[in-house]
């Protein structure tokens, strides 16, 4: 029976994403524009008031898959989600050795299933993601595959904000 809908989920998801890339340009741009603001200030904000939509933070690292093995970690990575189950997240990322974030991403969860954004501050380059994961109560582990670019590991842990 999961397997039957872990299938259905993928050919849903398959199917939607060229409605999903048919977004207009200027749409696009919007989304990118909100994303890295909200990156921004996601960073300068985690350790202050994090946005009205936030449920909770993440944190943790990322690196690279090569031929589906992870290498060790190249970065952390951190920001906030609205929910776990299905819900939206926002966060940052840099590799360890920089002193400023490098990069952004944001998008949606659908049970396992992620789409978002990933992109780089400083050249303003981006491209939309989708990503397979799973995760726990207080752990997550995600593989992130652009339309162009190698494909990304993130894992650590998340928690939700007192009440």
């Amino acid at each position: 029976m999961s397997r039957v809908l872990i299938v259905l989920g993928v050919c849903v998801l398959l199917m939607a994403m060229p409605a999903y890339m048919a977004v207009p340009m200027h749409e696009a741009k919007r989304l990118k524009t909100t994303f890295v603001s909200t990156a921004e200030s996601c960073f300068s904000a985690v350790n202050d008031t994090p946005p009205d939509w936030a449920n909770g933070n993440f944190s943790g690292v990322w690196g690279l898959n090569l031929l589906g093995r992870p290498l060790p970690p190249a970065g952390w990575v951190a920001g906030y989600y609205s929910n776990m189950g299905v819900g939206r997240f926002v966060g940052v990322f840099a590799e360890f050795n920089a002193t400023n974030v490098t990069g952004y991403l944001g998008g949606l969860f659908f049970g396992p299933f992620m789409v978002g954004i990933v992109g780089n501050i400083t050249t303003g380059n981006s491209t939309y993601f989708v990503g397979l994961g799973r995760h726990n109560e207080t752990h997550f582990y995600w593989r992130l595959m652009g339309i162009i670019g190698p494909t990304y590991y993130m894992y650590g842990k998340y928690s939700r904000f007192e009440e």
